[in-house]
């Protein structure tokens, strides 16, 4: 019986050996490895705009590192738009490192109408980002990080000068329109710009459109023309408002923007 005791006695003295080891080398292990994320990269695919968020991590331990996983939430900078996403990695062993990339999909023919702000005026995107993974497959680890990610419209300071006329034919008047902005995103832009222009009554005075092709961090500044009957450009007024509906492969927004 003593013999029974005693045998059990050194079994759960070794257990206990087994396990402050097994801790003090996995708390080893959880602050020697090391994860960080680099800056955010913005690129298109297909109507599209994604974030491109590259990360790594370091395992260091003595462990491996299994059901990594980073869950991240975007919101924009009026706290409205929020997108969800999420990166899997299924491992990395004991003295690996990995390097990938978060990647967040934002759809922009989606809230272009709920929330135009985003195309006009710069801002940042708020991202919380969310991390569980497990240390020899049995003591989880979580953590969570908060960063800001600054956004660029790809229509800022959109302005227009006072639309003048010129003489065209014996029936109509050219109306020039200048326009200006610029592409403040990551993004190159091109499609259709349509634009009509109203006086201060609220009138249509006349309407046009031009090509876009420009290029991300570029401006944009040039002369509109549109064309228009004698008895329509007589409503033409020093003051008024265009109506702009840009249209591209990846969205379809629309703004107001007065003059004079």
């Amino acid at each position: 019986m003593k013999q029974a005791i005693r045998a059990l006695s050194i079994a759960i003295i070794i257990l206990w050996i087994f396990l402050i080891a097994f801790a003090a080398t996995a708390v080893y292990s959880v602050i020697n490895s090391d994860m960080g994320f680099g800056e955010a990269q913005f690129f298109s695919s297909n109507e599209d705009v994604v974030v491109s968020l590259p990360f790594f991590i370091n395992n260091n331990g003595y462990y491996d590192i299994s059901e990594l996983n980073v869950t991240t939430l975007m919101t924009d900078y009026n706290g409205t738009l929020s997108t969800r996403s999420e990166t899997f990695v299924p491992l990395v062993a004991s003295g690996n490192k990995i390097e990938t990339a978060h990647n967040i999909s934002i759809d922009l023919s989606d809230i272009s109408m709920e929330y135009v702000g985003i195309f006009f005026n710069d801002g940042s995107f708020g991202l919380d980002a969310f991390i569980t993974l497990n240390f020899a497959n049995v003591i989880p680890v979580q953590g969570s990080i908060n960063m800001t990610i600054p956004w660029g419209a790809p229509f800022s300071n959109l302005s227009v000068g006072e639309p003048f006329v010129l003489p065209y034919n014996i029936t109509h008047s050219e109306v020039v329109i200048p326009v200006s902005f610029e592409n403040h995103s990551y993004l190159d832009i091109a499609g259709m710009m349509q634009l009509e222009v109203y006086n201060d009554m609220d009138e249509l005075v006349t309407s046009g459109q031009a090509s876009l092709d420009v290029p991300s961090h570029y401006a944009y500044n040039e002369q509109v023309e549109a064309y228009s009957s004698f008895e329509d450009v007589s409503k033409l007024t020093e003051s008024g408002e265009v109506h702009f509906v840009f249209e591209t492969s990846m969205f379809t927004v629309e703004q107001w923007v007065t003059y004079g």
